[in-house]
């Protein structure tokens, strides 16, 4: 059987934004619905899914797409009771072009997934808590806990903004944006609510050091040759949302000197009006 290697470390090659364009305009049926948590071998898992021929949808394409402001307003919804609540129409607008989602918030949509897709089926990756939380602390709650966003996402408005209002608001649903022992909690109950609400012939639970065969032997897949993928992205996650800083402290660099300029110029106007 074949299992992940240390040595067999790759990278995710995320598509451009002329790809996922064209993407978007094909019709696939959905397949597979990853609704473990992030930090829970998922990169793996998506690279492993991609060799056997699925195309996920994952958070990076939710940003280049656009679509962080429709998943704000889908948990707004559910959880806040602000707003209609999704159904297949509201889903089929999003993962149009895609086989497989993954990556919150979409687990916290199993139920919305399993009516608007009878013939999906669930992986539920999983690991155990207490590594999941510190590599979670490591990774996505350090970049959130940046103490330049919130001035950003008021500078930066158009991509910050709307950046880190989701990222908030989908970790105060779930955790209340506690990063400790609350969150190791409602880890837990997330994986209850995923195994409470899929019918079991419909469920995979998995993680990746199994390798390829409980996989493919799931998804009615041959199993590829060679070594399961290993995707270590710590490092890269880091150095990735520090490029994202970056865009979103140039956009509100250019907004600052946008919004100056034009004061500058209003107040030379005032002075001219009255000095004429």
């Amino acid at each position: 059987m074949a299992k992940q290697s240390p040595e067999n470390t790759l990278s995710i090659q995320w598509r451009s934004p002329e790809e996922l364009k064209e993407l978007v305009k094909q019709e696939r049926p959905m397949k597979v619905l990853i609704m473990g948590m992030p930090r829970s071998g998922t990169m793996s898992l998506v690279a492993a899914l991609k060799q056997l021929g699925y195309t996920p949808y994952d958070f990076i394409d939710r940003i280049i797409l656009g679509h962080l402001p429709f998943w704000t307003q889908a948990l707004r919804a559910k959880f806040l009771g602000q707003g209609k609540p999704w159904g297949k129409m509201e889903l089929d607008r999003v993962v149009k072009g895609f086989d497989c989602v993954l990556d919150v918030p979409c687990p916290f949509f199993t139920e919305e997934f399993l009516s608007a897709y009878p013939d999906s089926v669930v992986i539920l990756n999983k690991r155990d808590p207490e590594p999941w939380l510190a590599s979670m602390n490591s990774t996505l709650f350090r970049v959130l806990s940046w103490p330049s966003w919130p001035l950003l996402a008021k500078l930066d408005t158009g991509f910050a903004g709307v950046w880190y209002t989701h990222c908030t608001l989908t970790w105060d649903i779930f955790c209340s944006n506690d990063y400790g022992d609350k969150c190791k909690q409602k880890y837990l109950e997330h994986y209850d609510y995923v195994r409470r609400v899929t019918p079991k012939e419909r469920l995979l639970e998995y993680e990746v050091k199994e390798g390829w065969d409980p996989l493919c032997k799931f998804l009615g897949k041959e199993a590829p040759e060679g070594e399961f993928p290993n995707v270590n992205d710590k490092d890269n996650f880091v150095k990735g949302h520090g490029m994202l800083w970056a865009y979103a402290v140039f956009n509100a660099a250019k907004n600052v000197a946008i919004g100056t300029a034009s004061i500058g110029v209003g107040v030379a106007a005032w002075w001219l009006y009255r000095a004429r």
